[in-house]
């Protein structure tokens, strides 16, 4: 894949940007594909960086914009965390190619441990994680996993959850990359207690006209609204929205929905590759 506009600026910014203790830098990449930086740390959450599931579907999977970052410029990056086995979210060509970093660990489900050494991540490179688990990555830095509904548990023989959300602390702050899932009322309650900063929520939804084509739904717009309001969360980011036509939802409405329903609450809509500063 060749190079990009955007894909040098979030190449060089991911470098160049300086933040105070508290405060986190966080790039759009696109889907559910997030880098945030806390001071020195780097962090991908479900990075899609190719076209691999145009190469393995065809039409109409096809990208409505270039990726805003390469996966041969994430060979510095430290942890990547995948939320589930879906193409657009464990992407096999971009996670293959990071993999090629010592330097980088990947924390996944692990029901997943297995795909990822069969497609050749090094055993010492991967963390499994299991729902309820709360792992201390460095100094100042964790993440806890929750059974996610993409649209419903899901595990596998050794009662393992397939789908799962995440609460990644980065000093004091505290961010929630939920994965694919529908709203439900134990996310809730696991996540209410937890004083939430910056919570990024699907959109998408779901319906059974794609339902019919195998096409797993998530929460709508309305949903991650409540959600996040129910949580506490200081700031609400929706994705999962905008790379695939097909599979889409207009991220107005939920700026119209909480504009309506919950005026004081902050959100912050994203442009694919645009950089944002969360100060607590």
């Amino acid at each position: 894949m060749k190079p990009n506009k955007y894909s040098a600026t979030v190449f060089n910014q991911m470098h160049s940007t300086t933040l105070p203790q508290e405060a986190i830098a966080i790039w759009s990449l696109g889907q559910e594909g997030f880098l945030v930086k806390w001071k020195e740390t780097t962090v991908l959450f479900d990075p899609y960086l190719s076209d691999w599931v145009y190469e393995l579907a065809g039409d109409p999977w096809q990208r409505a914009f270039r990726t805003p970052l390469l996966p041969s410029e994430c060979l510095d990056v430290d942890y990547v965390v995948c939320s589930h086995h879906h193409e657009d979210h464990m992407d096999k060509l971009t996670l293959q190619e990071i993999a090629r970093s010592n330097k980088t660990k990947f924390i996944v489900p692990k029901a997943h441990l297995g795909l990822m050494m069969e497609w050749g991540v090094a055993e010492e490179q991967l963390i499994g994680i299991s729902h309820g688990d709360n792992l201390q990555l460095a100094e100042g830095v964790s993440i806890a996993a929750h059974a996610a509904k993409h649209e419903d548990f899901e595990t596998d023989g050794a009662g393992e959850h397939f789908y799962l959300s995440y609460v990644a602390t980065l000093g004091e702050i505290k961010l929630l990359h939920a994965g694919d899932t529908i709203g439900f009322t134990e996310l809730e309650d696991w996540l209410k207690p937890q004083e939430i900063d910056v919570a990024l929520l699907p959109i998408n939804g779901r319906d059974y006209v794609r339902a019919r084509k195998g096409i797993v739904g998530n929460m709508n717009y309305r949903e991650a609204a409540e959600l996040s309001v129910a949580i506490g969360a200081r700031l609400t980011v929706p994705m999962h929205y905008g790379l695939f036509a097909h599979n889409d939802e207009n991220p107005a409405y939920f700026v119209d929905y909480m504009y309506k329903h919950y005026p004081s609450s902050s959100f912050h809509m994203f442009a694919p590759g645009e950089r944002f500063v969360y100060l607590k």
